[in-house]
């Protein structure tokens, strides 16, 4: 059983219109790929903006209290210790020691971090600052 003239027409039609529709929504779906594409660059440009944002904050911040707090004990521990290694507690000189070696101890610290006053160090640096503390040793400086 064949199919006539107009069927074969019809059918034909039916296909094309199908056909037509289907590149339709292949051309609706690329687009909508292609506007998920681009959020999604958009997207990771902000990501790396807000990160860079945040590093700058986080570079430019300066010790917290606790922080300063910490500093100071480390300061002063390092420079008894330094005392002690060369004066007895019992000698006239150990407080004028401990008040020399103490303020060295700033003062070094103070030019190795670029700052006016050690509570300007950054946050970022708070590991090292203390680590300059606890490895000082004055000859190093003479």
């Amino acid at each position: 059983m064949s199919m006539s003239m107009v069927e074969q027409s019809d059918f034909l039609s039916v296909v094309e219109k199908q056909m037509q529709l289907t590149e339709a929504q292949g051309l609706a779906i690329r687009g909508l790929v292609e506007g998920i594409r681009q959020m999604q660059l958009d997207v990771t440009e902000k990501v790396e903006e807000v990160q860079i944002m945040v590093q700058e904050v986080r570079d430019s911040v300066t010790l917290i209290d606790a922080e300063c707090y910490q500093l100071q004990q480390a300061v002063r521990f390092k420079s008894n210790e330094l005392t002690k290694h060369r004066y007895k507690e019992s000698d006239e000189k150990f407080k004028d020691m401990v008040g020399r070696y103490r303020r060295m101890i700033w003062s070094k610290m103070k030019e190795r971090f670029e700052v006016a006053k050690y509570s300007h160090i950054r946050r970022i640096d708070f590991d090292d600052a203390i680590y300059f503390v606890q490895e000082f040793r004055p000859e190093d400086y003479i």
